[in-house]
């Protein structure tokens, strides 16, 4: 009987689960070399767009003020480095300037690639900090030359000459009851680099003993401009007249500029003698004289400054003069004080483009000044009136009872100089940069206190450093437009703390709170989602 086979026994498949994914295929040859081709082409794209960055560097300033858009003299500075010029940011990180000062020096250094910054923490790296000191002489804080910088917080070098920043001069504080200061972060860092690339320091003179302005301080003086032309690496002095000290009054050969500002008594001939003779030797004078009573009230005084004016073919007029155009002249007075209009000068260049930012040009109390047509003297007109202005040349008749003033026949008629500028051609042989140059103005009032001081007179300030810049033959003086005065520190009262209180009790807390809520209800929804998609079982 034949044995009864067994039959094999059945293979049991494995349940494959319904979302279990097939195994993904070999990938080829040419997928892996299109993608390598890929990788290196992103990585030339990107090297190439950063070169390009690179060189075409562009900043956004996005703050309400524009604290970190640099001026136009600023740009100028660096656009004339020749040489590298290190900045040393002495300030703590914790200090609030030191953010402020670092966004503003990226914009000097997108500007210029020859600023280099170096950030030094005193209080993260002492050592180094008391290294940068002792290595630039400020010691206690005491530089080489003896001036005293307590809280140096900048110092701008140049090859061995460093120039200190003190934090007084990067904020000014304007109110001190409502604390408020007004950001001087750009003046001071580019009067800095200026004061450490120029290599000379020329010298501004003024004359004195004649009734001009006093370079101290006080009152209605020249301080705020000595101030100005010392801080532009100007050495600034006076020169005496020549009957005092004839051997002082001799070095006026060696001033780049003279300055006669706002005489009031008659010069005498001698000392008239020596401006001349700098005058048509080659220097450069600036002259601010206008009407002057005498001390009668009966005339004007006659300056004796005619022989000084012809050289450069001037006249100055023994008028005063009215501007009668209400939109030329003061709201207040009679028109004394005038808006006069900028024609086309070197000087005036600056003023022309910065009309339409409402920048006009204010003189009070002014004499016309007139061109004479003789000898070589070419001189161009500064600042004129408008045709509705004349020159009054009986003041004192009209001051008597004055009313509404009106031209005579006799008076001159606009419009009228009010500021000129004469450059003489130079000497055969001589290796000046320029001829003799002479600007008059006709009004004293351009070169004292209030020009310096009241926003009001910034285009006057523009005009007075344009015309001693041309007569210097220098770069253009360091005046750039103060930033808004902001709230400096916290300012804290009953309302404030309430809203302190409100903030940090109820909205804060609340905030956070919702936002727990949020996150909760989405992680549940989440978790029910994945629940109505996993398979059921069998």
């Amino acid at each position: 009987m034949a044995a009864r086979k067994k039959p094999a026994p059945a293979q049991v498949t494995e349940p494959r689960a319904p979302d279990a994914e097939a195994a993904p295929p070999a990938t080829t040859a040419a997928t892996k070399a299109s993608t390598l081709v890929g990788i290196v082409a992103a990585t030339v794209l990107a090297v190439l767009v950063n070169v390009l960055v690179a060189r075409h560097y562009k900043r956004w300033d996005l703050t309400k003020a524009g604290l970190y858009t640099l001026s136009e003299p600023t740009l100028q500075t660096l656009r004339s480095l020749e040489e590298p010029v290190q900045v040393h940011l002495l300030l703590p990180s914790s200090d609030p300037l030191s953010v402020s000062l670092q966004h503003l020096l990226d914009a000097y250094r997108g500007e210029s690639a020859r600023v280099e910054i170096k950030a030094t923490d005193p209080d993260r790296h002492p050592a180094e900090f008391l290294a940068v000191q002792q290595r630039y002489g400020l010691t206690a804080g005491e530089t080489k030359d003896g001036r005293i910088v307590a809280d140096a917080a900048v110092i701008v070098v140049r090859g061995d000459k460093p120039y200190f920043v003190s934090q007084r001069d990067l904020v000014e504080v304007d109110d001190a009851e409502d604390v408020r200061a007004r950001p001087r972060l750009e003046q001071a860092l580019t009067t800095a680099i200026r004061s450490v690339i120029l290599k000379e320091r020329p010298r501004a003179c003024f004359t004195t003993g004649h009734g001009e302005g006093s370079l101290d301080a006080g009152g209605a003086t020249l301080a705020p401009l000595r101030d100005l032309l010392t801080k532009d690496n100007y050495d600034v002095t006076e020169i005496p007249p020549v009957r005092q000290d004839p051997v002082a009054a001799a070095s006026i050969a060696d001033c780049r500029v003279l300055v006669v500002a706002g005489p009031s008594e008659r010069v005498a001939p001698e000392d008239v003698a020596a401006m001349r003779a700098y005058f048509e030797g080659g220097g450069s004078v600036l002259v601010a004289a206008g009407p002057v009573p005498d001390g009668d009230a009966q005339r004007l005084v006659r300056l004796g400054l005619d022989d000084l004016f012809a050289a450069a073919g001037l006249r100055l007029e023994d008028d005063f003069v009215f501007e009668t155009d209400p939109s030329h002249r003061s709201t207040q007075g009679f028109g004394e004080t005038l808006l006069p209009l900028p024609t086309a000068h070197p000087i005036t260049e600056g003023l022309l483009r910065a009309a339409d930012r409402g920048m006009p040009i204010g003189l009070t109390v002014a004499s016309s000044l007139t061109r004479t047509g003789a000898g070589v003297a070419a001189p161009a007109p500064l600042l004129q009136t408008t045709e509705k202005a004349f020159g009054m040349l009986d003041f004192f008749a009209w001051a008597r009872s004055p009313t509404a003033p009106s031209a005579g026949d006799l008076d001159h008629k606009g419009p009228l100089w009010i500021a000129a500028a004469t450059e003489l051609p130079k000497k055969a042989g001589s290796s000046a940069a320029h001829g003799a140059r002479l600007v008059a103005i006709g009004s004293a009032s351009a070169l004292f206190g209030p020009t310096f001081r009241n926003d009001e007179l910034r285009g006057t300030r523009l005009f007075v450093e344009s015309a001693i810049s041309w007569l210097a033959a220098r770069p253009a003086i360091v005046d750039i437009a103060d930033k808004p005065a902001v709230a400096a520190g916290l300012k804290v009262n009953e309302d404030s703390l309430a809203a302190i209180f409100r903030y940090v009790v109820v909205f804060i807390p609340a905030a956070a709170m919702l936002l727990g809520v949020a996150v909760h209800l989405r992680r549940r929804d989440g978790e029910r989602r994945q629940l109505e998609r996993a398979p059921r079982a069998p």
